[in-house]
């Protein structure tokens, strides 16, 4: 892999495009008084279908400007933003500069750019940088929001070239920066101008309505008329901000962590897969600041939001700075090869490091990583590194997911493994330790402060710590034992697929296959040394401080079944049901914990708990409840200590065909648990301490979703039956009914949600009967009115089936994702995103009272 100048690689993945457009759009052999003179003949309505033809065989977004004078023969295709700030004057007019036609002798030098969107092209580092005013262009969405006829606006007398060039308030340039803070790159109209001695007139063709993306006019809160039947509001209670379309599909849309900008994975009506994103500027308005088309695996932002991070299905690793004129603009492209399929199908893996100045990729089929940290300036630098860094990973869930580090690097190959570590003065990656294991090694990491490094095989675990100087050293190692079979004494092979420190790094614990899980640490004397093994361990971890470690056990089903449900009883016979080609079903019985906080070395007050048919089991976030179910069990178990320390039963919540979902809230005073049922049961702490049942919401049919707010204040439930739930606590603290909420007739819901601030909630869905396509799609919007009451603020019918909808994490924001899929997902002709403002709930505090 080697760094490549900015926007090769799209170039070459764009070269025979450019080609066929460019044998399209080469100039008549005639001379340019011979051309004008053909073009003036044609009737304006011939004129004007052309234009249309035009734009329909366009991408979407694009705005073509053709000038033809006496000089120059060219034609200018930008998405590009108007500008909306007089201070980018001058980089306006160097990207302008950049664009000139060329000419005609000269044609084959591209004018246009080389990344493309949509079947658009942009400049050559993917930035969306805003065309230069006195183009003089109109977006789509410019016309006025109250104009009772919007095509009026589209056959204004024109003004030739000049004349735009040397006003600034004619009424073009009006038009393009208007309300500029909502003109993104993706509302954007196609505007063809003929200009010079035979030009007479502007024609402005909207975007077809099947493509591109559509504009609004969000101070009015009004749309473009051509976007009017896609959904339509009961109330107008939100503010709508962005329409966004695409010609195929739109795959997801989220919001960055800090709720600042918005990224679409879309489809164009080529099939060909783009990101776009969109950037909120200081206003609160929201405007396009990017536009990729290729296949993107993965993207992350860094903390601070102005790097973004690419990764596309070819194998290309893209790092892009978002620029003083707030577009992202590429600085490194790095190319792996050869590229193939890694983890979940990602050919190359990248990410920041937790500091967020250093920038690792691994190529999972190459086996190779590359590493580029921040120099001074902030500018991402490849290492001069003389020794490949090599890795060659395992296949399997024994093995987390590779990130990026600080300074400490782990990686193995076959039965060696090396540790690395950065040297800032030689800008390199060097080798720290190399380790020589017995076998292979099967899985290896190292933990998050990289002060300690786990190494694992087949059936041996390695353990090692760095010292204050930075020195690696062995500080421990565990085998596993061998395994027999009871019914022909055979050996089972084995191998060990969990290995893991605690925070404080004095315990380490290591699980195989044949269920076996060893506890390891230090002694009293600083020797590391076994604790404790256990048998029929079907999963064991830490818990987040360290301080406890949980066990859960396997027992094997009895041929011989007796009426006590944790008798193991013998072995099942190898005919029996319990066996499958020799494999015996397991069921889980319960659960042992230990104490890990004494001083000493010691594991102390192990406690066994039991609970057969309890898969999962979960500490409470202090850590001083646990609760376990499963699907096999009827109830749900609350776990607590009483006066002497001992972990103790609590409280039962009993669901007939077992537990599917159980939660503590984020104050630990409460559990939600639901089953295969129509019930929803909650769980509260009163005021003596101790744990009652006190709310049962029931549903016509089963049971979709139950949970509680991030806040712990609210929980919701959603029905089969097209009916959700909203629940608080009464002035006494008591879990109660808020909100009934029922979804019009013929809709099931798909999804819900609490925002951030506790006072919205959301609900979308669809129609059940697929064949009914009117109004498909519907979204729910409910808030606290005045006296902290919920009630119905919104409701939005949509023409295409929701595939999604969410609040931004600030709250401010609604999301809706939808797609004219009613034919099928092969056949959807449309994917929109549709972005709301979502005004301030005067019941917010009530509702926390």
């Amino acid at each position: 892999m080697q760094p490549i100048a900015s926007g090769s690689a799209a170039t070459s993945r764009t070269a025979t495009d450019e080609r066929q457009f460019s044998d399209d759009l080469k100039p008549p052999h005639k001379s340019v008084a011979a051309y004008n003179k053909q073009i003036s003949e044609i009737p304006e309505l011939e004129l004007v279908e052309s234009l249309g033809q035009l734009k329909l065989d366009s991408p979407p977004d694009a705005t073509l400007t053709t000038t033809i004078d006496e000089r120059r023969i060219g034609l200018n295709i930008s998405t590009m933003p108007q500008p909306s700030d007089a201070g980018l004057d001058g980089a306006l007019q160097q990207h302008d500069q950049s664009n000139s036609p060329h000419d005609n002798n000269t044609y084959d030098n591209k004018t246009y750019d080389n990344t493309t969107y949509d079947n658009t092209t942009y400049d050559n580092k993917s930035s969306t940088e805003p065309e230069s005013a006195d183009k003089a262009t109109v977006p789509a969405g410019a016309v006025p929001a109250n104009s009772v006829n919007s095509l009026a606006s589209l056959n204004r007398p024109s003004t030739n070239v000049s004349d735009t060039e040397s006003s600034s308030d004619n009424s073009d340039t009006e038009s393009s920066t208007d309300d500029s803070d909502t003109e993104s790159a993706s509302q954007k109209a196609s505007t063809a101008r003929v200009s010079g001695a035979t030009a007479n007139s502007d024609t402005i063709v909207p975007f077809n309505k099947s493509q591109g993306a559509a504009l609004i006019n969000n101070q009015s809160g009004e749309m473009d008329a051509k976007k009017a039947d896609i959904f339509h509001c009961q109330t107008n209670y939100l503010q709508l901000k962005q329409v966004i379309s695409f010609g195929r599909y739109a795959c997801a849309a989220s919001f960055s962590p800090s709720s600042k900008h918005l990224v679409i994975d879309a489809l164009d009506s080529e099939d060909d897969r783009i990101l776009g994103i969109w950037r909120q500027t200081a206003d609160g308005n929201w405007s396009q600041s990017g536009k990729f088309r290729e296949h993107n695996f993965h993207f992350e932002f860094n903390r601070s939001e102005n790097t973004l991070l690419r990764t596309s299905s070819e194998g290309i690793v893209t790092v892009s700075k978002l620029n003083s004129n707030g577009f992202w603009q590429e600085e490194v492209v790095l190319e792996h090869g050869p590229c193939g399929r890694g983890e979940n199908h990602v050919a190359v893996i990248a990410g920041f490091s937790p500091r967020q100045d250093k920038i690792m990729t691994y190529n999972f089929r190459a086996g190779k990583i590359r590493v580029l940290p921040a120099d001074s300036n902030g500018q991402w630098t490849p290492l001069t590194q003389t020794q490949e860094i090599r890795h060659r990973r395992q296949w399997g869930p024994q093995q987390p997911p590779f990130k990026a580090t600080d300074h400490n690097l782990l990686t193995y190959r076959g039965a060696t493994a090396t540790i690395w570590a950065f040297n800032d003065d030689s800008n390199c990656m060097e080798v720290q330790k190399v380790i020589e294991c017995s076998k292979w090694i099967w899985g290896a990491h190292m933990s998050d402060d990289e002060q300690y490094a786990v190494i694992f095989g087949v059936d041996q675990a390695i353990f090692l710590g760095c010292d204050g100087d930075g020195e690696w050293s062995q500080i421990g190692e565990v085998c596993h034992p061998k395994s027999y079979s009871k019914a022909s004494n055979e050996p089972i092979i084995g191998f060990i697929h969990k290995a893991s420190f605690n925070a404080s790094r004095q315990y380490a614990l290591s699980v195989d296959s044949n269920h076996i899980a060893i506890i390891s640490g230090y002694d009293e004397n600083g020797s590391w040394e076994v604790k404790t093994e256990i048998q029929d361990c079907s999963d064991a971890r830490f818990s987040a401080s360290g301080r406890k470690l949980l066990a859960q056990l396997y027992k094997p089903l009895s041929c011989n079944k007796t009426d006590d449900p944790l008798d193991q009883g013998q072995p099942p016979d190898e005919h029996s049901d319990d066996c499958c080609e020799g494999f015996i079903r397991r069921t889980y019985k319960g659960f042992k914990l230990w104490d890990c906080s004494s001083n000493g070395g010691r594991l102390d007050k192990v406690q066994t708990c039991e609970h057969s048919g309890s898969k999962t089991v979960i500490f409470s976030p202090s850590e001083n409840f646990l609760l376990s179910y499963g699907v096999e069990s009827n109830f749900a178990c609350i776990w607590g200590y009483d006066e002497e320390g001992n972990l103790v039963e609590k409280a039962k919540a009993f669901h007939r065909g077992g537990v599917h979902y159980a939660a503590f809230n984020a104050q630990e005073d409460s559990v939600l648990t639901r089953g295969n049922g129509q019930e929803v049961k909650i769980q509260g702490l009163d005021s003596q301490g101790k744990w009652q049942e006190q709310l049962v919401v029931k549903h016509q049919r089963q049971i979709l979703d139950g949970f509680f707010s991030d806040s712990g204040h609210l929980a919701y439930t959603v029905g089969l039956d097209g009916t959700a739930c909203i629940l608080g606590r009464d002035n006494n603290g008591q879990w109660m009914k808020q909100a009934m909420i029922d979804l019009a007739d013929g809709y099931s819901i798909g999804g819900a949600q609490f925002n951030g601030l506790d006072d919205h909630f959301l609900i979308y869905g669809k129609k059940i009967n697929k064949k009914d396509k009117h109004q498909p799609g519907l979204v729910q919007l409910w808030g606290l009115d005045s006296d902290g009451k919920w009630v119905e603020k919104e409701q939005i019918k949509l023409d295409y089936p929701v595939k999604n909808a969410e609040f931004s994490p600030d709250s401010d924001h609604l999301l809706i994702s939808c797609n004219d899929d009613r034919r099928g997902y092969f056949r959807s002709k449309n994917g929109t995103v549709l972005l709301w403002k979502i005004p301030a709930s005067p019941g917010v505090e009530t509702a926390h009272t």
